[in-house]
């Protein structure tokens, strides 16, 4: 894989550890470091995204283009879910 390959997106990988686990995501990320394929996040798809909003306010749906299958149950059962990253 080239450079300009890795730049676009392609190979590389997003590591999504679960809320509940930032010291995973913490070891995760310390041992990631340096590697430019690999990105990890704690998820924070959930609570976050509303903070600034008020109450009375409704929620705005997630968009369908940024949702796959199967992750939210995945994150819950495993803690971990590991997306290879898609070329723009």
């Amino acid at each position: 894989m080239t450079d300009t390959e890795t730049r676009r997106g392609k190979g590389r990988f997003l590591i999504i550890v679960a809320r509940d686990q930032p010291a995973l995501c913490d070891y995760l990320t310390r041992d990631f470091v340096g590697d430019g394929e690999v990105q990890v996040i704690l998820d924070r798809r959930r609570g976050e995204r509303h903070e600034g909003a008020q109450a009375h306010e409704p929620a705005r749906p997630e968009p369908e283009r940024r949702r796959q299958p199967g992750i939210e149950q995945d994150l819950r059962s495993r803690s971990v879910v590991i997306v290879r990253g898609q070329s723009q």
